[in-house]
């Protein structure tokens, strides 16, 4: 979500627009990241000169109108830019050149602010830049391919996750919400974008397709294997080069992995899944009652329930009715199965009313599920209410002039 230098100035309603979206969407948000590449100035991120102590306000606002809405929620600060070693110090604000500021001291200087209690995950763009994937930060090996002497490798978040550990935040995950290495033009036949004024300053990050796939396949196993710290790694991106509003020369394009080898190469790769436990869920009433006279004619109703695994493994449901109630259901359907993730069942539950006198008669539908479920066995109340009579009442007809 945004969060830049406009919002300084209207902190009540920032607080507000955060507090609607978790609000009205936090049924369907997991995480929230607040903001983007904040340690850059208007070009793209901060909207001014970034200060990090104003943007901090900001995400503390965010994380505390998130976490009131929702306290599952994950509350990630921006992904910081890789900026390199910055020099020279702006209004006391050391690595800082009144347009951006050095990574890793904005980083610092959020956590003096108070950041480190705002949020659950700190966020990085570690993007590869003309390194490969397991280049070691802040060492040049003497080619493209090794040479991080200024962080600009995927391990240069190594680096900031070193900070955060020296400054008490070592318990916090990283998000890497943006990473990717940036495709040659030319094996494209568009050697001519590479004189395109987007692409000034960049023709020194440009790695081949095939060294995209490789790279990419490599960064997420080698962070599988070698970063518990690491929460999220989203690659930068997936078919940009497909859309028709982006110019063919953008450089955005570039970062794609639809259509080339590093597509076919992430498809294929090994992967580690996390083991989601089964969860069913239940449509159907929660309780039902049928009301009728004593001198009403016998009715039968029928009410039909769905079950569903949405979890990732596979749960075994039970259906079944109180044997000794005075309101016994007839059930018909699939009562009792395994059910594999995704899988649904249905089954229906029919009460005829039969003849009775005056009085309330109640029988109970229960449903279970193994492995043991939160809110299983869900018993649902069944009810028979026969009354004398049964009088209609109306309210009254009211029409506005």
């Amino acid at each position: 979500m945004e969060a830049n230098a406009s919002h300084m100035g209207n902190l009540d309603g920032f607080r507000q627009s955060v507090r609607d979206l978790a609000q009205n969407n936090g049924a369907y948000i997991d995480a929230y990241e607040i903001g983007n590449e904040v340690n850059l100035d208007a070009s793209y991120g901060w909207t001014a000169p970034p200060i990090a102590a104003n943007y901090t306000q900001l995400l503390c606002i965010a994380y505390e109108e998130i976490k009131a809405a929702d306290p599952t929620a994950r509350v990630v600060s921006a992904g910081l830019a890789p900026t390199g070693r910055v020099t020279g110090n702006w209004e006391g604000h050391a690595g800082h050149n009144g347009l951006y500021q050095d990574d890793r001291e904005y980083l610092l200087e959020m956590i003096t602010a108070g950041a480190g209690n705002c949020l659950d995950g700190v966020g990085y763009h570690n993007y590869g830049f003309s390194a490969a994937y397991d280049a070691t930060p802040d060492v040049n090996g003497g080619t493209a391919a090794t040479n991080c002497a200024n962080g600009f490798c995927f391990r240069g978040v190594e680096k900031i996750y070193e900070l955060m550990q020296a400054n008490g935040l070592g318990a916090k995950t990283v998000w890497t919400t943006e990473f990717g290495w940036l495709t040659d033009p030319s094996e494209e036949n568009l050697a001519s974008c590479l004189s395109d004024p987007g692409w000034q300053g960049r023709q020194w990050q440009l790695v081949s397709q095939q060294t995209q796939a490789e790279n990419m396949v490599g960064a997420y196993t080698y962070a599988a294997e070698n970063w518990p710290w690491m929460e999220a790694l989203i690659g930068f991106n997936l078919n940009f080069n497909l859309a028709d509003y982006y110019d063919e020369c953008e450089q955005m394009r570039f970062y794609s992995v639809a259509g080339r080898p590093a597509e076919a190469a992430l498809r294929d790769m090994p992967k580690a899944y996390e083991q989601i436990p089964p969860e069913l869920t239940v449509a159907g009433p929660s309780q039902w009652t049928i009301l009728l006279a004593e001198s009403a004619p016998a009715v039968t109703r029928t009410v039909t329930y769905t079950l569903a695994n949405t979890g990732g493994e596979p749960l075994t449901y039970t259906v079944s009715a109180e044997p000794t109630a005075e309101v016994m259901p007839v059930l018909t359907g699939t009562l009792t199965a395994v059910l594999s993730p995704t899988e649904t069942a249905v089954f229906t539950a029919t009460l005829t009313t039969i003849s009775r006198t005056v009085g309330v008669y109640t029988g109970t539908l229960s449903i279970a599920v193994e492995p043991a479920q939160e809110g299983f066995p869900r018993h649902i109340p069944l009810r028979i209410v026969i009354a004398e009579q049964i009088y209609t009442g109306y309210l009254p007809l009211v029409t506005r002039p």
